[in-house]
């Protein structure tokens, strides 16, 4: 009988390969981590399966099997993550190894050390010299060899202790060696509780010291919790440094470890008691519900969430807390902290490796039953969860754009599932999608529609341009009348405002008055965009990038012209209008150089800038008490673009960025202009009703098909020669028909962007039935030697 392990190698590392069989000398067990030889690599991998089998029932003869190394110590991934993946890589058709891969902790291969024993059998046939001298070696050191990939074993050594494990006279075991680095922080921060001094520091220092004002900003509302400097450091970007340099102010003080204090700490609104008795009656009773918390913003919702986790805690389970960006929490890590201590541990991308691996071993070893990050904390190694939260579940974040194209929030229903847990899904403006299942009862929807103490939220205006055009008397202006008076208004009151237009560079694309020649870029299907300041012509998909011209190639004339508007010219023309005001731009060119960002939200929170200028990154995340108008420059830029979720994005931006005004004492005032007075993403978002927006799409998506009501499944294919291209998907398609006969099939068709770095694309776009099965797609979608194909299910652009 031979022991063997079915192995799922790392896909980052192996690529898209299947699970293989190994020889199992150790006994390794379903998931646990062990290395494994591929050609001429060593590898790392999960043991899917472990098993004893007679040398007739191996897939291949057993002198061409190679064994799988012990398994790594204390690295143990629970089975039931290992079958979440299974299932994650069935649901989004993607090979295994790539979401097995996700399971694998950071940082690891630098930390192994491999050590070999004597097993104290003696020799029954006659060793090589090599052999020998390799046993008198570990006898030598005291009974142990170990190597490490700073001090690696010589490869005639390893090769003979494999050999003499195949005898049963030496064995293997792989730990993690122990973290070994000079401190030079505190083990733990809070910012200071003197409100006073941050405040002092920010409007008189802080713009002269960027990163240490950026940092400060990001801390508050987490006074007095305890932050580890990593974490505070991965929030915000900076050094050690500037941890030292708050210290050093009195801004940053050393946090002992904190206790858990009781949950019941504040009095919760009639609303929020609702949905805490109901959340926690469905952990109690181990019912495994899943509820939709649709509450506005500033309604209390984390408070329920809170008072949730303490009730999975008190049940002796584990807690799982997803937010979009995890940059942009720090205040919710604070209450996290305050409210349960040391239990918390933060899966954060931004961590360097070793921290992000003792995070993973804290989890592992269940020292940390609280895990908060974004998408990869659905990764963590729990293995006994009670609650799962996903908090703001409407963000496009929570999909992944490359392989493995998984849902966050389908792996979260998988992982509450199979482990019984309750989840929460929490938004003031979901999907669609969960907002039909609440009202199918497929989510228990839990209602908490007024906001907390008594904040108002802000008076929405929408101002049609068109009228502008229509007007002779009015001329057409990038701030109507309506904006242009509140901005004034803001000025005098010496308060701020932001000016919000989702379309950076100066203009979308130059053109020539005589002939109407547009500039457009050499690989992709689209035209350059104009950077008036760079003075430049750039492609916002491929990078191209070419000098602003004097003259067009096609009539050599000299009127080339800017056409529509961006946020540079947003910039410019704000100069013009308002000489003597503090304004700045913040878009990802800015973002770009170092230190802009912290410099801009420095200048901002002290009141060092009156207008602010931005694209999506001024819509969500920090906020500034000062800011008492948001103006939406133009409020279609992706209204009308082709994509059916292009109007559940514009409502649900529109209600984001409006959210940035009045966040204080002061009442908020926003000014929506737009080409689309009447649609109702623009209605529905000057109303803040979701409801009859929600009311509206659905109609819409039920007469095409798409979802709620339908699964979409998108196969996108690219290549170099256009009419292999054409060919290939036409050939793809036909294949479709025959095996998937209850989908409804679009295409294929050229993509909205049919070419982008010098790739032609085309598309098929499957609507299936929600009950349909997928299974056997894959094997549909056959391979080229010219042509990429990918399948990403539940896509959420179709760009």
């Amino acid at each position: 009988m031979i022991a063997v392990a079915q192995v799922a190698l790392d896909g980052r590392s192996a690529g898209p390969i299947e699970p293989l069989t190994y020889l199992n000398p150790s006994g390794a067990k379903k998931g646990q981590i062990v290395m494994a030889p591929l050609g001429s690599r060593t590898l790392f991998g999960v043991v899917l399966s472990s098993s004893v089998v007679e040398e007739a029932a191996l897939p291949v003869p057993f002198n061409k099997l190679r064994a799988a190394s012990a398994p790594v110590k204390g690295m143990d991934i629970p089975p039931i993550l290992v079958d979440t993946m299974e299932e994650v890589a069935q649901d989004s058709l993607s090979p295994l190894s790539m979401t097995i891969g996700l399971l694998l902790p950071p940082g690891l291969s630098a930390r192994l050390e491999s050590v070999w024993a004597r097993t104290g059998s003696q020799p029954n046939e006659k060793l090589s010299s090599v052999q020998s001298e390799v046993l008198r070696a570990i006898d030598d050191l005291g009974g142990a060899l170990s190597g490490s990939k700073s001090k690696p074993i010589a490869a005639s050594a390893l090769r003979a202790l494999r050999q003499l494990r195949a005898k049963g006279l030496v064995q293997e075991s792989i730990t993690v060696k122990p973290k070994h680095e000079r401190e030079t922080l505190p083990d733990g921060l809070r910012l200071t509780n003197d409100e006073a001094n941050v405040e002092a520091f920010l409007k008189n220092v802080g713009r002269k010291k960027p990163a240490q004002a950026l940092t400060l900003i990001r801390l508050q509302g987490s006074e007095g919790l305890r932050l580890t400097p990593q974490e505070i450091k991965a929030l915000s970007g900076v050094t050690d440094q500037t941890l030292k340099a708050l210290m050093k102010e009195g801004l940053l003080e050393p946090a002992p470890e904190q206790p858990a204090i009781p949950s019941r700490v504040t009095t919760l609104s009639v609303q929020q008691e609702r949905a805490v008795n109901a959340i926690q009656g469905s952990i109690v009773g181990k019912k495994k519900e899943r509820f939709l918390l649709f509450g506005v913003t500033g309604s209390g919702k984390t408070e329920v969430y809170l008072r949730a986790a303490a009730e999975a805690l008190k049940q002796g389970k584990q807690v799982l807390y997803l937010v979009p960006e995890i940059a942009l929490t720090a205040q919710v890590i604070g209450q996290l902290r305050g409210r349960f201590g040391s239990s918390v541990e933060v899966f954060h991308s931004n961590l360097g490796q070793a921290e992000r691996l003792e995070a993973w071993m804290r989890v592992a070893k269940g020292e940390s039953p609280i895990v908060m990050g974004a998408r990869s904390a659905l990764f963590a190694p729990l293995s006994n969860l009670g609650l799962v939260i996903l908090d703001e579940e409407h963000e496009q974040s929570y999909k992944q754009e490359s392989s493995p194209r998984y849902h966050a929030k389908r792996v979260a229903k998988m992982l509450a599932e199979r482990h019984g847990a309750t989840l929460v899904l929490g938004s003031a403006t979901p999907s669609v999608e969960s907002f039909w299942e609440s009202e199918t009862g497929a989510l228990v929807r839990l209602e908490m529609p007024e906001r907390a103490a008594s904040a108002k939220l802000p008076t929405i205006q929408v101002v049609d341009l068109g009228d502008q055009f229509r007007s002779k008397e009015q001329k057409p202006s990038m701030f109507s009348r309506p904006l242009f008076d509140r901005m004034q208004a803001v000025l005098a009151r010496g308060e701020q405002a932001i000016l919000f237009l989702n379309r950076r560079a100066y203009s979308p694309f130059l053109s020539c008055r005589e002939c109407g020649h547009i500039y457009s870029c050499r690989q992709c299907a689209v035209s350059l965009s104009y950077h008036k300041r760079e003075g430049a012509l750039v492609c916002h998909y491929c990078g191209e990038k070419l000098p602003a011209p004097a003259h067009c190639p096609g009539c050599d004339g000299t009127k080339l012209s800017p056409t529509g508007a961006g946020s540079e010219k947003v910039e410019e023309v704000l100069r013009e209008e308002f000489p003597a005001a503090r304004i700045a731009r913040l878009d990802r060119d800015v973002a770009r150089k170092k230190g802009a960002l912290e410099e801009i939200f420095a200048l901002m929170r002290s009141g060092g800038l009156d207008f602010l200028v931005g694209t999506q990154m001024v819509a969500k995340g920090l906020d500034f008490p000062g800011v008492t108008l948001v103006g939406v420059i133009v409020a279609d830029t992706a209204l009308h673009l082709p994509d059916f979720r292009a109007s559940e994005r514009t409502f649900q931006l529109l209600s984001q960025v409006s959210g940035r005004a009045g966040r204080a004492d002061k009442p908020g005032e926003v000014v929506i202009q737009t080409f689309s007075p009447k649609h109702p993403a623009i209605l529905c978002a000057q109303n803040h009703d979701f409801v009859k927006f929600y009311e509206s799409v659905l109609l819409e998506r039920e007469q095409v098909g798409y979802p709620p009501f339908n699964r979409l499944v998108n196969v996108v294919f690219s290549g170099p020669d256009r009419g292999e291209l054409v060919r290939f998907s036409s050939k793809v398609g036909e294949a479709i028909d025959q095996v998937f006969p209850m989908a409804h099939r679009l295409g294929p068709v050229d993509c909205n962007l049919e070419r982008l770095s010098g790739l032609w694309r085309r598309h098929i776009l499957l609507k299936v039935p929600l009950d349909g099965s997928l299974a056997g797609l894959k094997d549909v979608v056959m391979d080229h030697p010219q042509i990429s194909t990918f399948v990403d299910v539940d896509p959420y652009t179709m760009m």
